[in-house]
């Protein structure tokens, strides 16, 4: 089924094809409802796998990447790209460097998928509370009065290594440690599980859901500061009713390694830069071949991997 097939159908067809994809898969279905998003309605089926919330993403042929010479900006983002264009040492031409940081528009085939509503980090391994790195952590900071929270902290961590979860009386209430996995390891668990990482396009495909515009919402960014503004189009669930592309910080990696979506590990936002070159971090075809060519000989010093586990529906 592809999207459009998707869309047409009404609640009770939507229902059907949500409950056959759930039998097939054997997972369970959560709920079908009608959904809307920058001003585009259509449904959305939601899944229970093994305790996380997956997505009906449906495939197809679909048109992924952006043009940045049809792209027409505001004065707006003119402005705030002209002022910002000497310290991302760039001509001051905002659609040349749209068209430069974000994937060629390109036609692609994609398959019907479930897609996890939110990325997993994959860096954080549970561990028991009573682990001795966790132990000697928790210790530490209660005797030097660390943590957040006041002196009652409910989370403690050491050097982005090890986290600690904190109850009123410093008990320990859950821990995980950071272990950054390599692209194949992250793809090893994930095929233990049946899953799978999304392609570039793929991942596009789920974000934009067809749209043709720089965001997956339009083509202007909301006013404020990207990865502090609270509410906004880019914290909404998008039109497959996925959690997707909502800050800069939140890169995902995906099945090409060192190719990521969805961010850019916060460097615009982090460097100061801001304005119009942060959100554009957000846009649906968004690349950064800077930050990628880093993450090729540098991503063993990542704290946090975020992924977006798929599962192919047949």
């Amino acid at each position: 089924m592809d999207a459009a097939q998707w869309w047409a159908l009404d609640d009770a067809g939507a229902r059907r094809s949500a409950s056959s994809i759930a039998d097939r898969l054997g997972v369970r279905l959560v709920e079908v409802r009608s959904h809307e998003f920058a001003g585009r309605r259509g449904p959305v089926a939601l899944f229970d796998v093994a305790g996380a919330r997956f997505a009906f993403v449906p495939g197809g042929r679909t048109s992924v990447g952006f043009d940045g010479a049809r792209f027409a900006p505001t004065e707006g983002q003119r402005r705030s790209f002209s002022d910002r264009a000497e310290q991302l040492n760039v001509a001051d031409d905002i659609q040349a460097y749209v068209d430069a940081m974000t994937s060629p528009p390109r036609t692609v085939v994609v398959p019907s998928l479930l897609v996890s509503v939110a990325a997993v980090d994959v860096a954080a391994v549970p561990v028991p509370v009573d682990d001795p790195q966790v132990v000697s952590l928790v210790t530490n900071a209660r005797a030097t009065g660390g943590g957040l929270g006041g002196s009652q902290p409910r989370r403690v961590e050491s050097a982005g290594r090890a986290v600690a979860v904190l109850g009123d009386d410093w008990a320990i209430e859950r821990a995980w440690l950071i272990r950054t996995p390599t692209h194949a390891e992250v793809v090893e668990r994930l095929a233990q599980r049946g899953q799978r990482l999304l392609s570039a396009h793929e991942w596009e495909h789920a974000c934009g859901a067809g749209a043709s515009t720089l965001f997956r919402w339009g083509d202007v960014e909301p006013e404020g500061v990207v990865h502090t503004l609270a509410a906004g189009p880019h914290r909404e669930a998008n039109l497959f009713g996925l959690q997707i592309g909502q800050n800069p910080y939140d890169e995902e990696w995906t099945a090409e390694p060192a190719v990521v979506r969805g961010g850019d590990g916060g460097s615009m936002a982090h460097s100061g830069i801001g304005g119009f070159p942060s959100w554009l971090a957000l846009a649906t075809a968004y690349r950064d071949p800077h930050y990628e060519q880093w993450l090729r000989t540098d991503s063993d010093m990542l704290d946090r991997v975020l992924v977006r586990p798929a599962i192919l529906v047949p």
